[in-house]
């Protein structure tokens, strides 16, 4: 092959083809590889370039799944409480509002990793939130444990002063807030993460 030419790859296989406008095994036509990176995946970018906000890989796409789930489970019903024929549901949202004020700190949270991941578009920045969100996730997981545990503290001390049992059940909000914790968790550890870039194979015909 000339120095001159441009080699040309097949946007099938991927494979650099010398000598061919063809490619032999599956009659295409080769294409330069700066067309071939467009054709068969988006680029991978450097260090220091910002990607598109709703870019969702290199982790961000974890962390905004953890994000919403942690929001909607947020205003999904999350402790009954029984005493005897009395039965009481409440939210996240109900919660927060009357006896466990904390509990605020997870929609916050939550929308401060979306912050994060909103301004934080370079790999570089994105590895420097590595440790940030997984600190977040962590207070965020202390909240809610605190909440239950705290009221499981009072269903007992009803019980020792009144002597009425107060069953308390967790319901499926406490399970998306806590998957959802742990989603971004698993995003938070991997921002940044670029692809390993697979190198084009040559074959001469």
């Amino acid at each position: 092959m000339a120095s001159s030419e441009v080699p040309l790859f097949c946007p099938f296989c991927g494979e650099c083809i010398e000598g061919e406008r063809l490619c032999p095994e599956h009659e295409i036509p080769l294409v330069p590889f700066e067309e071939l990176e467009g054709m068969r995946g988006a680029s991978i970018p450097e260090e220091h370039e910002p990607v598109a906000i709703h870019e969702m890989r290199f982790g961000r796409g974890w962390v905004w799944a953890g994000s919403l789930m942690v929001l909607i489970g947020f205003f999904l019903p999350l402790l009954q409480t029984t005493s005897g024929d009395s039965q009481n549901v409440a939210s996240g949202f109900d919660a927060a509002s009357t006896v466990a004020l904390n509990l605020w700190v997870l929609p916050l949270l939550a929308l401060t990793w979306m912050s994060i991941v909103g301004r934080r578009r370079t790999p570089a920045e994105m590895r420097g939130a590595r440790l940030a969100i997984p600190l977040l996730c962590t207070l965020a997981a202390g909240s809610l444990g605190y909440t239950i545990w705290r009221i499981e503290a009072g269903a007992e001390r009803w019980l020792r002063a009144y002597g009425r049992e107060v069953e308390i059940e967790a319901l499926f909000g406490v399970w998306v807030i806590g998957l959802g914790i742990l989603v971004a968790l698993w995003g938070g550890l991997r921002l940044g993460t670029l692809p390993t870039a697979k190198p084009p194979s040559y074959r001469v015909e």
